[in-house]
């Protein structure tokens, strides 16, 4: 899950939230062929609250503030 919230953050410039990208480029970004994976992994970080998407099945997603405290390191 981590690896689609860091894909996220970086295709969005580390910009905060909200800033939206389109999940074509996440999926492209993370190498995965397989689309089902990709939207269920959005599905769960959605329920969990780490991400928002739009649609269904969603077009484009963006971190929440939650979703950032995950990747960001702690001191």
């Amino acid at each position: 899950m981590s690896t689609v919230l860091a894909a996220v953050h970086e295709l969005t410039g580390r910009r905060p939230p909200p800033t939206w990208t389109h999940v074509d480029k996440v999926q492209r970004k993370l190498g995965i062929g397989n689309t089902d994976a990709v939207e269920a992994a959005i599905r769960l970080a959605v329920a969990k609250g780490w991400m928002r998407s739009d649609g269904d099945p969603a077009t484009s997603v963006t971190l929440t503030v939650d979703g950032l405290k995950l990747l960001v390191p702690r001191p």
